[in-house]
């Protein structure tokens, strides 16, 4: 098995640990009343990003690389340029702890709140 397999696997395993234990935290912290509610809520989020964040994000995207002359978007010479495979793991680490983190702040809220209701 070579290293993205291997890699593939870790990360598929670690995201569904994680899902699972979301989904006990939703179950266990959230009174059933409030089940229903938080599922259009969460259903509505997803049908949000995808149809109006993501297109925005590329339409911008694309306007950037298109539109900006290239004079604009050189690299500034100071920049520090991510190479190698550490630095990559480095940013897929960081942004999923930034991610993880930011649904546990979301649903600690959520519980927070309708617990002083």
């Amino acid at each position: 098995m070579n290293a993205a397999m291997w890699s593939r696997r870790v990360l598929v395993v670690a995201g569904l640990a994680g899902m699972g234990w979301w989904v006990w935290l939703a179950l266990t912290s959230i009174p059933p009343q409030w089940w229903l509610p938080w599922g259009v809520w969460l259903a509505g989020s997803v049908a949000l990003h995808d149809a109006v964040l993501a297109p925005l994000v590329i339409v911008l995207g694309w306007l950037v690389l298109v539109r900006l002359p290239a004079l604009a978007r050189r690299r500034p010479q100071g920049q520090v340029v991510a190479s190698g495979l550490r630095n990559v793991w480095t940013g897929v680490v960081l942004r999923g702890a930034v991610m993880v983190l930011g649904t546990l702040l979301l649903v600690w809220l959520v519980a927070l709140w309708s617990t002083s209701r």
